[in-house]
């Protein structure tokens, strides 16, 4: 798996570049009705449906720079007039290489400080990808970059410009300080 969420296999008779860049990913939440870690745990769980896979396979091929009617045609002679279990493994791999991205080099989870009104949760685990659009705006990206990034990329770059323009030095507040020692006293 590669930072750009590509990953290459033979897939209907030749190597085939699979990528499920953040605009393949909006397409294939509004294509099956599910956020795309929601539908990483159908393929994985065995709860999944024939359009889950033949979806995956379109848009990773999609964005792994296939026409779309080219894409399609693969899709419909080599998902779905087979057997899904041909095909499960290579949907459950592209999906993966898009969500996960570079292994060696995971982003961090650092600490956030809640907001006051969260938003609501979508429905079906879908990702608000509004806010990647928002964020990258920030960060200087046009809508077509941000669509063109991995999540593993979009990930690095705002924790990059959140290091970069922080004035945190690490240490902790004085609230922080008073709430560590409860939790201690406790």
């Amino acid at each position: 798996m590669s930072r750009r969420g590509t990953i290459s296999f033979e897939w209907a008779g030749e190597r085939r570049l699979f990528r499920l860049p953040i605009s393949s990913l909006i397409e294939l939440q509004e294509a099956t009705d599910s956020g795309p870690y929601l539908l990483f745990s159908r393929l994985d769980g065995g709860t999944w449906r024939v359009s889950d896979i033949s979806h995956v396979i379109l848009f990773g091929l999609i964005g792994g720079g296939v026409s779309p009617p080219l894409a399609s045609a693969l899709v419909s002679r080599h998902v779905e007039r087979r057997s899904p279990l041909e095909n499960l493994i290579s949907a459950q791999v592209i999906l993966s290489a898009g969500i996960v991205g570079a292994l060696d080099e995971p982003t961090t989870e650092k600490r956030r400080k809640p907001s006051k009104s969260p938003p609501a949760d979508l429905p079906n685990g879908k990702i608000r990808f509004s806010s990647f659009y928002g964020l990258g705006a920030v960060m200087g990206f046009s809508p077509e970059a941000v669509g063109d990034l991995s999540l593993w990329q979009f990930a690095a770059a705002v924790e990059g410009y959140v290091d970069a323009n922080s004035q945190d030095d690490g240490a902790l507040s004085t609230q922080e300080i008073d709430e560590l020692w409860a939790w201690v006293q406790e």
